[in-house]
């Protein structure tokens, strides 16, 4: 709702497209950190998540403040989205070795699936409470609703993990949720091939298919779509994600290198269709068909780079992926932002998916011996794990 939001207002201030890709830049810019937060920072994972959401709810009532009396400016805009990115920072890593840890190997596929399935509803809401409430009440009122959800959720997670520390423990050899994991940072790409070509096949997503995001308002407007139909257009992919991601909890992917590739394809050829159309329809057929390969995708995301590495290396695996979408999602978003400002939104959206295709083809061609033998591997240790791993 954030990047929404963020995105909404700089289009009303008259802000260039390559404004509103700087408003993605600088939300995803704090994922660089990912892998320092996972490997060096000793605070406990549930306590951080707390004072993190503890430090944004000020900031939102500010800036919800500046919103309503018109006082609001462009630049404003960009720090504001620089501090929840450092909450979605948090989040892949802090939140998601939490989850890890307190599921064990029996579960954790299931638990970081359900935990992907609130990622996508909050794709699916954020977008469409934004959209709903401009229309109605206006972009002040608008501000106001992650004031109050930033509320309601702190003593939801105070009242969930107070009692953590007591019960903190070690999970298939892996640290406690408290204890400083490895440090095995970039390193540890050295040793896990297959952990290199999962994080390319994320940088590729990131930066051909995810950088369109801020670009939901420009595309609303060549659509002639309002304030509530351009947020019904940034929640049908989240819409359709959230159903898939649901399902994949009572069934996973027994494949899930093939889910991960073909998430991608999908996503970027349903780009290509977004980019063209220019009948609305159209565009969200082709939205929630990239739902469907968002959630692939993510329900992967997560689990494919800790079953690459030894137990002790999952925290480290996980801030890699954090720091890697760091930098690839802000890196395509400055890219997709020139493109749109050179060539127009819809030329750059196509070029976009076409060199997105392309590339994906390439790694896959040149990597499959080794996807082909860890694909294998990874049923094996799923089976494995599913008969003989006990939290």
């Amino acid at each position: 709702m954030g990047l929404f939001l963020g995105t909404y207002l700089v289009t009303d201030l008259g802000g260039p497209p390559i404004a509103n890709q700087l408003v993605g830049v600088f939300l995803f810019a704090p994922m660089v950190a990912g892998s320092y937060v996972a490997s060096r920072v000793t605070v406990a994972p549930h306590k951080l998540v707390y004072y993190t959401e503890l430090v944004l709810l000020p900031i939102s009532v500010v800036m919800a403040v500046l919103v309503a009396t018109g006082a609001a400016q462009i630049w404003m805009v960009y720090p504001f989205l620089f501090a929840y990115g450092v909450g979605g920072m948090v989040n892949m890593t802090a939140q998601r070795g939490l989850l890890f840890t307190m599921a064990g190997p029996l579960r954790s596929t299931r638990v970081l699936n359900v935990e992907i399935t609130g990622t996508a509803s909050a794709m699916m809401l954020g977008p469409l409470m934004g959209g709903l409430s401009i229309q109605a009440l206006g972009l002040g009122a608008a501000f106001a609703i992650p004031v109050v959800l930033l509320a309601a959720s702190l003593p939801l997670l105070w009242c969930s993990t107070r009692r953590l520390p007591s019960r903190q423990r070690t999970v298939d050899g892996a640290v406690d949720a408290g204890v400083v994991p490895d440090k095995a940072d970039w390193r540890l790409l050295r040793r896990s091939r297959v952990l290199a070509v999962i994080l390319l096949v994320t940088v590729i997503c990131n930066l051909f298919y995810f950088a369109f995001l801020p670009l939901v308002p420009v595309i609303a407007g060549y659509l002639d779509a309002g304030p509530a139909m351009a947020g019904v257009i940034g929640a049908t992919a989240g819409v359709v994600q959230l159903l898939v991601a649901a399902a994949l909890i009572i069934r996973p992917t027994r494949n899930p290198w093939s889910a991960y590739v073909f998430g991608v394809a999908l996503c970027l050829c349903c780009l290509g269709v977004v980019a063209c159309t220019p009948v609305l329809s159209l565009a969200l057929l082709a939205l929630g068909l990239a739902g469907i390969g968002q959630a692939l995708f993510g329900s992967t995301q997560a689990t494919l780079p800790v079953d690459s590495v030894a137990p002790h290396e999952r925290a480290a695996a996980l801030g890699l992926l954090s720091t890697t979408i760091g930098v690839a999602l802000p890196a395509g978003m400055i890219m997709l932002g020139i493109a749109s400002s050179l060539l127009g939104t819809r030329p750059a959206m196509l070029a976009s998916a076409m060199i997105g295709l392309t590339v994906l083809a390439m790694t896959l061609l040149c990597n499959r011996p080794l996807l082909r033998a860890s694909g294998s591997a990874v049923s094996i240790g799923g089976e494995r794990n599913t008969i003989s791993a006990q939290p």
